[in-house]
């Protein structure tokens, strides 16, 4: 997909143009002219909205970087026209290549430009969406996995134009030309150039702060894709300065790969940089060895095959030419084959015979791209002398860790969209490396593979700590390391593992003051120990928070947020830009004066509400016919303020002419455990009966007309179609399932962990799929990634609660369903606290006594068990969005959300009407007959151009009992005013 391609969709993802974002940063890569740097112009993206109105356009790209020797700063500036008639909130997914890091956004607010501060990411996403709720104007840049972003603004003003500034720093590769001089070394800067429709304005400058000298400007090489281009050129004023290349063009249309690359002397290089108390430094300098050996030809190679979705955008012609001249070098060897996905297939066995490997190239030219990524399949075996993995890095998918194996691991790197430090991380561990075709060529990397190098063991220095170094192998002759001096001078020990397996040590001399770079010593120093830490992310999360804070840098853990009231910045605390921090101090201080015990209110309220629950469930309702009622009134739409509505809800069909519930003082005692509640309630028999629901989608028609053995054949033929669409991946994972393919259809389902890096949303739709499939296994890990993700949700809490019970882990599930209970959550949320409360009692209820759940921490208050016949559960996929639950009993009488207590005693939870659920259907006693449950699309907030919304229902029998029974149904709602049947419950007669 090209910048034309997409199309801008408010407060869900990105807009059109703003993909440019994403080729201009991924690339400012530096690389020698001649071979041009193998960088795809081609980055995936991930922003499809099905019913999208008009692409928002980009107006006008300015790209200043600034270059001194090694290091790069540039700054991307973007001017976006939004020619909708409604503001729309803009996400960009993109991608930097390894080395490179966002630094700083800024946004214009009120026509000035606002810098972002660093926050935590989870408090980022929070504050964001409260604060776009209300229609201010924030903007978020967040990390996902790998070297990946994503930028979220808003509000792109209705025919309007909205300004974003991202900048960054990067070191530059240093490329030998092939002669023996200095002056053969150069400084490479890169900048991809891919449009699909006309751009008005591009200008682009590349200032080089250190040239060697008043050289020639034909020294100066700058190249589109591989032709020479005419650019302006021109030295600093000040003799021996600098230089500066400029680019401009109007109306431009072209694509290719802008190339600039300044000669440069200088061939080691040394910083320092004092900041907030302490001393950085930042050292390029000639490594004491390098030699390398020839090693000795493996026997057997492993070679893993990273075959899931994202391998797809991996490029693949320079894969193979990576193989066929390795395979050309070795002659004869063993290959293990090792294809991956969401699950490891079995091994393949082949013979390279005299460098040919004619089957094996056949096999991989071949391969399907399908499914999720998953850490623990990547693991080779123990059988092999060298192990090749070729992946992106990427892990979404399934429990459990990598492990390298004993053989050394080289990890084959061909992809924009990669997690480039944990593939180094992996490979650099077991002995291996990294080779990244987008940096090397085939041949040099066949040359890595042949050779063994001298490789640094580690660094160490009686005055500086926190050593680190960006590789344990050199790059051109060079190693880079980083620390913090704790002394005006310090000696920097590194100690080298030679070809030959011995020790050697290089002595390295660090003073205060040094010049070159000073101004980048700690950003070095940070990025470099941020990549350190993010090669086993799951453990080192708080150091990776706490850096990205300190030094304002955009991590998996941190983010980068523009607010644009003061009073935002106080209600979150949020430190503010320096304009601000005046009035932020005073504000501050005020509200830490008004501050309460809010979790005490928060379960002294819950206690209320569950006394009042607990009445509703001790009083008796009659299970007679209904008399003759007056038309009840439906509740006006008016009163949900805001929320649109295609037509009137229906009116219900009987008033409820119960009196009044009696006041908790006239009634028993709620005394009593969960447990010992069980059997509390008389349960009639009861069975549900689920709608089937079938997507009428061409394509879900199409699978169904074909043979089994099609099917898959079919789907892939569809699936180009579609590869943005979380309905396509659901609909055609239920036809496998349908027809007995559960293990593709489990294969195609995984997909949807691919699609959209870290979006809960689609992360909550898989992980109920799997659910709905038994495979609970599967589905924890992805709750567990959701509440990482945003933990400000009760949601993401309850559904990892809920998971843990269908797994059996009764402890687990009920700590984290006590979560939702005792949190104050946001008034958005209405009744979710009673609603998972429920849930608990019942789980410890249905636990005892096989397996004993602890207690003792909650609130004794609100332990006991309220069982039900009949209950009804929905939640849906879509913030801001208002679907109701319908029930219609045997009296014909329909409970929801403006009839809330039935006349035999249904009773219907309060109205979510902002996204997600749930609303919750309860009734104690059953009288006989057909129930019939309904969901109702009845309008949305969001500033979206909507498609279709994902259901999740969960109809219960005998809930909280020993005879419980469920059935999950997942479907979807296509617009407002659409009601679907859901299904029934059939009650039999009541037992005497």
């Amino acid at each position: 997909m090209t910048i034309g391609d997409i199309v801008a969709k408010p407060r869900q993802s990105i807009a059109a143009a703003l993909l440019l974002a994403s080729t201009f940063i991924s690339g400012l890569v530096a690389a020698q002219v001649m071979p041009v740097r193998p960088v795809p112009l081609h980055v995936p993206t991930r922003l499809v909205v099905p019913d999208a109105r008009l692409p928002v356009r980009l107006e006008s790209v300015l790209v200043q970087a600034e270059v001194l020797g090694a290091a790069a700063h540039t700054r991307i500036e973007m001017v976006f026209y939004n020619p909708n008639l409604r503001p729309l909130e803009g996400e960009l997914q993109f991608p930097l290549l390894d080395g490179q890091t966002v630094t700083g956004i800024a946004l214009d607010i009120d026509g000035e430009l606002r810098s972002a501060v660093p926050v935590e990411k989870v408090k980022g996403q929070q504050v964001f969406e409260d604060v776009a709720r209300a229609e201010v104007d924030p903007a978020l840049l967040e990390k996902t996995q790998g070297n990946n972003y994503k930028l979220r603004v808003y509000p792109l003003p209705a025919k309007g134009t909205r300004r974003v500034v991202l900048e960054l720093d990067e070191m530059l590769s240093r490329n030998s030309s092939g002669g023996s001089t200095q002056s053969a070394y150069y400084t490479g800067y890169r900048l991809p150039l891919q449009f699909a429709e006309t751009v008005e304005q591009l200008d682009v400058t590349v200032h080089n702060a250190a040239s060697p000298g008043r050289h020639s400007a034909m020294a100066v090489r700058a190249l589109l894709g591989a032709e020479r281009i005419k650019v302006s050129y021109e030295f600093d004023k000040e003799p021996h300065t600098g230089s500066r290349v400029s680019f401009s063009r109007r109306k431009f249309t072209g694509k290719g790969l802008l190339t600039v690359d300044f000669p440069r002397v200088q061939t080691s290089l040394m910083a320092t940089e004092t900041r907030d108390g302490q001393t950085y430094f930042y050292a390029e300098v000639p490594a004491l060895l390098t030699n390398s050996a020839p090693r000795v030809n493996p026997k057997t190679v492993a070679l893993v095959w990273d075959a899931s979705g994202s391998g797809l955008a991996r490029d693949h012609g320079r894969e193979l030419a990576l193989l066929d001249a390795y395979f050309k070098a070795l002659k004869d060897v063993k290959i293990e084959l090792l294809v991956v996905r969401d699950q490891a297939e079995a091994p393949q066995f082949f013979a390279v015979k005299n460098g040919d490997w004619r089957l094996l190239r056949a096999e991989l030219e071949q391969m399907v791209y399908d499914g999720a990524s998953s850490a623990i399949a990547l693991s080779p075996g123990h059988t092999a002398d060298l192990t090749l993995m070729f992946s992106d890095g990427l892990s979404n998918y399934g429990a459990g860790q990598f492990e390298a194996g004993d053989a050394p691991l080289y990890a084959v790197n061909a992809a924009v969209m990669a997690d480039v430090p944990r593939l180094r991380a992996m490979a650099e561990k077991s002995g291996g490396r990294l080779l990244d075709l987008l940096a090397t060529t085939p041949a040099q990397a066949v040359t890595e593979l042949t050779h063994r190098y001298p490789r640094l063991l580690g660094l160490h220095s009686n005055g500086a700590k926190d050593l680190v170094s960006a590789s344990i192998y050199p790059e051109a002759n060079l190693i880079k390391i980083a620390g913090i001096l704790t002394e005006p001078k310090a000696s920097v020990e590194l100690d080298w593992l030679n070809t030959q397996d011995q020790h050697q040590l290089q002595q390295v001399t660090v003073q205060n003051g040094a010049k070159a770079g000073s101004s980048l010593a700690a950003s070095r120093w940070v990025s470099l120990k941020i990549a350190q830490l993010e090669a086993d992310y799951a453990t080192n999360r708080s150091a990776i928070r706490q850096l990205g804070q300190r030094f304002g840098r955009v991590t998996r853990e941190t983010s980068l947020i523009v607010l644009d009231r003061v009073e935002d910045y106080v209600r979150y605390e949020i430190a503010p830009p320096a304009s601000l921090r005046v009035e932020y101090e005073a504000r501050q201080a005020q509200k830490i004066r008004q501050l309460s015990d809010e979790r005490h209110d928060h379960l002294e309220d819950i206690a209320k509400r569950f006394a009042q629950k607990v009445a509703w469930w001790e009083r008796g309702f009659p299970k007679s016919d209904m008399p003759q009622p007056a038309v009840h009134q439906d509740t006006s739409a008016g009163e949900r303020t805001g929320m649109s509505a295609s037509a009137p809800v229906p009116v219900a069909t009987a008033m409820a002419m119960a009196p009044p519930p009696v006041p908790v003082a006239m009634l028993p005692a709620a005394a009593g455990s969960a447990s010992a509640s069980i059997s509390a309630a008389a349960t009639a028999p009861a069975r549900i009966e689920l709608k089937k629901w079938q997507s009428d989608a061409p394509y879900a028609q199409r699978l169904r007309d074909v043979a089994a053995e099609q099917m898959y054949r079919v789907y892939l033929d569809e699936r180009p179609a579609y590869a943005n669409s979380t309905a396509f991946f659901l609909d055609v994972a239920d036809v496998f399932m349908e027809r007995g393919q559960v293990s593709l259809g489990l294969r195609i389902l995984s997909n949807l962990a691919e699609m959209n890096l870290e979006n809960r949303q689609i992360l909550r739709i898989l992980a109920y799929r799997l659910l709905q499939a038994k495979q609970s296994k599967l589905a924890l890990p992805i709750l567990q990634q959701v509440v990482v993700l945003n933990p400000n949700e009760p949601q993401s809490w309850r559904d990892l609660g809920l998971a843990y019970a269908q797994d059996g882990q009764y402890q687990r599930a009920v700590d984290n369903l006590w979560e939702v209970v005792a949190r104050p959550w946001h008034n958005r949320f209405p009744d979710i606290e009673l609603i998972a409360l429920g849930e608990l009692n019942a789980i410890v209820a249905q636990a005892a006594p096989a397996s004993a759940v602890d207690t003792s921490r909650f609130d004794e208050r609100l332990m006991r068990n309220l069982p039900l016949a009949v209950r009804a559960v929905l939640s849906w996929d879509a913030d801001n969005t208002d679907i109701d639950l319908w029930v219609t009993d045997p009296n014909n009488e329909k409970v929801y959300y403006g009839h809330r207590l039935g006349y035999q005693g249904g009773s219907m939870s309060r109205d979510f009407t902002r996204g997600y659920g749930p609303e919750e259907y309860s009734l104690r006693q059953a009288k006989p007959g057909k129930y019939k449950v309904q969901a109702h699309f009845y309008g949305n907030r969001q500033q979206i151009i909507a498609g279709a919304t994902t259901l999740m229902l969960r109809l219960s029998t005998g809930f909280g009992s020993a005879q419980q029974k469920d059935d999950n149904i997942i479907l979807r709602l296509s617009g407002q005013g659409a009601v679907v049947d859901v299904g029934t419950f059939e009650v039999g007669n009541v037992a005497p």
